[in-house]
């Protein structure tokens, strides 16, 4: 009995069951209809819009880029790491000349980013990460999105590719772990707490931090860069760096840090002024264009230590190619390498001298009256048919032998002395490694240790040494190069 009762009940529930799922095959039914008459009206819509003469460009997905002023489908491509070709294709452009300002273009290659993307010009003093964090950018997503294979070669110039829209953190400071410090001892400075810091800098463990770990803390009003403290700016002159040219790096740190620098090979020499401490650099006439190193350690009175390193671009200086000369047999011993050789390294390393003090102010003087410009700067020379492998180091002014030549700034003599190639030849230096050079003089005025004001007499012109006629060579030398003396006949430096 109780089995037959059972199995009714069972019966009862079972057709419960199928009349519930009928009833579902229904709903189903009436919805697959609709999906059917749906599909149809969007294939005659489809139809339709094939046959019309309206016409639309069909876009791969990926972000928007939207075309600026003096943009070209090539750069754009170059900026974000894809070929001109998949970037035609994935915009359906035939060709590439044929952009507008204002125009979107998907860019391909970036699975699942979308939005307008945009770039933004490294400034010296940047990093990767604190650009990142400013602009909003999840630090993965920023080296995909930048093609980035190592963030700390970042160069100044560079175009960095960010998201419109997110939200960064405009201000903050950086600060590096050092040894035996921990994330709760910085955190009870910054007035956050250890977990507050963890979260802002995407860090697992606050416990578990590292010396030379950097760390960002929110502080107010004080612009975000991704510098490390104590350093609070940097500062790099001029923004186009070129060979036998001139480079400023003004630096601005808290706790009174002591800084050492160096750009490529050449140590940096830093010294305190109104603008905070600076460094002068020439950089070598053939040097090549391309990218080098600046490296600043920042040493706090309490022992503490910061290193900030940058990619400098270094261009093209586009010199005239050469100079051809020839002179006579009763010069032609002094182009042996026996003799030009030994001469220029004394020259050399008189003028890598470095002095702590400035004395000169503002723009240098000329050092003659002389107006004709016989030889510029930087100029490749060949001698009696010769190799091209030197360049004329200073400008050259002719003047009739006998013409006054002056100091062009304020400083104190450092040579005096008559020379093989350079003839009658003195240097003078005027502090934070900026020496100036007068050869082939006729008679000197000056003796070594004297101090010299802009404009006070030091020589006479003459035609001393390697010399085809009476003038002035002038040459400028900054850390132990020379430059282009125009820039500091035109220029304040710093």
């Amino acid at each position: 009995m109780n089995s037959f009762l059972k199995s009714k009940r069972e019966n009862r529930e079972g057709a419960k069951r199928a009349k519930t799922l009928f009833k579902k095959l229904g709903v189903l039914r009436a919805f697959a209809v609709k999906v059917f008459r749906l599909g149809t009206f969007a294939i005659l819509f489809t139809a339709i819009l094939m046959s019309s003469p309206i016409t639309a460009q069909a876009q791969s997905s990926g972000p928007q880029y939207v075309v600026q002023a003096g943009d070209t489908l090539f750069n754009i491509a170059q900026s974000f790491g894809v070929s001109l070709a998949e970037l035609q294709k994935a915009n359906n452009i035939t060709d590439p000349t044929k952009i507008t300002v204002g125009q979107s273009l998907t860019i391909p290659g970036f699975d699942g980013i979308s939005g307008k993307v945009l770039t933004y010009k490294v400034k010296a003093g940047e990093t990767f990460s604190g650009i990142a964090r400013r602009l909003g950018m999840n630090y993965d997503l920023a080296v995909k999105l930048n093609h980035v294979t190592n963030p700390s070669l970042l160069y100044v110039g560079q175009r960095f590719i960010y998201v419109e829209g997110a939200q960064g953190s405009p201000n903050g400071k950086v600060t590096v772990i050092q040894p035996g410090e921990s994330m709760i001892a910085l955190a009870a400075r910054s007035g956050r707490s250890a977990w507050e810091l963890a979260l802002l800098n995407d860090i697992a463990n606050p416990y578990a931090v590292a010396a030379g770990q950097q760390v960002i803390t929110p502080a107010d009003g004080v612009p975000l860069t991704g510098l490390p403290t104590p350093f609070n700016s940097i500062v790099i002159k001029p923004e186009r760096i070129i060979p036998g040219g001139m480079m400023e790096v003004i630096v601005q740190t808290s706790e009174g840090a002591n800084l050492k620098g160096k750009f490529d090979e050449w140590d940096l020499n830093f010294a305190s002024d109104a603008v905070g401490q600076v460094a002068l650099q020439g950089v070598y006439r053939f040097t090549e264009p391309g990218l080098y190193s600046l490296v600043i350690t920042a040493t706090t009175p309490n022992g503490g230590l910061s290193v900030f390193e940058q990619m400098i671009p270094v261009s093209d200086g586009k010199y005239p190619e050469f100079q051809r000369i020839n002179v006579g047999p009763e010069l032609k011993d002094i182009l042996d390498p026996n003799v030009m050789k030994p001469e220029f390294e004394k020259i050399r390393l008189a003028s890598t001298i470095y002095s702590p003090t400035r004395q000169w102010q503002g723009i240098f003087a000329k050092p003659i009256q002389s107006t004709f410009i016989s030889t510029p700067f930087g100029i490749q020379r060949s001698y009696n048919g010769g190799p091209l492998d030197n360049f004329h180091g200073g400008m050259d002014w002719g003047a009739n032998g006998g013409a006054p030549i002056t100091a062009a700034a304020n400083g104190t003599v450092i040579f005096v002395s008559e020379l093989r190639v350079r003839g009658r030849a003195t240097l003078i230096d005027h502090g934070w490694g900026v020496v100036t050079g007068y050869w082939h003089q006729y008679k000197f005025h000056v003796t070594v240790g004297q101090k010299v004001k802009t404009s006070d007499l030091i020589g006479e012109v003459g035609s001393s040494g390697l010399s085809t006629g009476p003038h002035l060579h002038f040459e400028v030398w900054v850390g132990g190069n020379e430059v282009n003396p125009e820039q500091w006949l035109t220029t304040e430096f710093p």
